[in-house]
C-alpha cells in the first residue's frame, strides 16, 4: 500500500497544499491504490510535502513521485502525447508550479484577508503535527514570517496586490483557453498534466478566498467547468 504524507483537507479542498492535491489526483487517475497519513514537514527529507511511502522508502516531491510512478508503469497516461504535446504540457505545469503557486502563496499568506482565513487552518495543521495548543500561534506566526520571506526572495512578494493579481489573471487565462471544452488538458484523454491543472483550478477556484483572483477565475467557463468535471469524476467519494 502507498501511504502519500499530507497536511490535511483544508477550504473543502482534499488539501491545503496544491501539490498534494496533485499528486492524489494523479494517484486516482492511475488507479493506484493509497491511504493518507498527516505529515511532518520538520522530518521530511526536503521539508516539504507530499511524500510518498512505499516499503518503508520516502520518496519526496510530487513530480519526483508521479515520474517515478509513470516509469514503471504499464499503462502510462502520457503514452499518447506527441513531443510537442508534451512540450506545451512542460511549459503550463512549470507556469502553474512556479509561478501561478506563488501568487496563491502570497495572497493567502501575505494579505490580510488571506492570513485570516488561513492562520485558523494552519494552527490545525500544526497540531497535527503534534506541537503542543499553546505553541501553535507562535509557530504560525513564524511560518508566516518564512513564507513571506520566501515569496519575496522569489520575487512574486515584491509586487504590489494588483500586480501579483494580473500576473496570476493571465495564468487562469491561458490554463482556461488550453482547456477549451476539454473534456481534459490534451482533449478526450486524461493526461499527468490533468493532476496539476486540476490542482491549480481548484486552489483558484476554492470559495474561502474570495480575492480577486478567485473572483476573475470564475469568469471563465472553461476552466470552472473543467473543475468540475475532474471533482465528479476523481474526487467523488473525497
Amino acid at each position: 500500500m502507498l501511504k502519500v504524507h499530507k497536511f490535511g483537507p483544508a477550504f473543502g479542498l482534499p488539501d491545503a497544499s496544491p501539490f498534494v492535491i496533485k499528486l492524489e489526483t494523479y494517484l486516482r487517475m492511475a488507479g493506484l491504490p493509497y491511504e493518507t497519513v498527516n505529515g511532518d514537514v520538520r522530518k521530511a527529507p526536503k521539508r516539504k510535502l507530499p511524500l510518498l511511502e512505499e516499503n518503508g522508502k520516502l520518496i519526496a516531491d510530487s513530480t519526483v513521485i508521479v515520474d517515478t510512478l509513470e516509469a514503471r508503469s504499464d499503462h502510462k497516461l502520457d503514452a499518447h502525447l506527441d513531443a510537442k504535446q508534451r512540450a506545451i504540457g512542460q511549459a503550463y505545469k512549470s507556469m502553474l508550479e512556479e509561478h501561478l503557486y506563488f501568487v496563491i502563496l502570497a495572497l493567502r499568506w501575505t494579505t490580510d484577508d488571506g492570513w485570516t482565513v488561513f492562520e485558523p487552518t494552519l494552527r490545525e495543521m500544526i497540531g497535527r503535527a503534534g506541537v503542543p495548543s499553546m505553541l501553535r500561534g507562535v509557530i504560525s506566526k513564524q511560518a508566516r514570517k518564512g513564507v513571506i520571506a520566501q515569496a519575496h526572495a522569489q520575487g512574486t512578494g515584491r509586487h504590489n496586490r494588483a500586480e501579483m493579481v494580473a500576473m496570476g489573471s493571465k495564468i487562469v487565462d491561458a490554463l482556461a483557453e488550453q482547456i477549451g471544452d476539454g473534456p481534459y488538458f490534451f482533449g478526450d484523454k486524461a493526461t499527468t498534466y490533468d493532476a496539476t491543472a486540476y490542482a491549480f483550478a481548484a486552489g483558484v477556484l476554492v470559495p474561502a478566498f474570495d480575492n480577486e483572483l478567485h473572483k476573475h477565475a470564475k469568469t471563465k467557463k472553461h476552466l470552472v467547468s473543467y473543475e468540475k468535471r475532474m471533482k465528479d469524476k476523481y474526487w467523488a467519494e473525497g
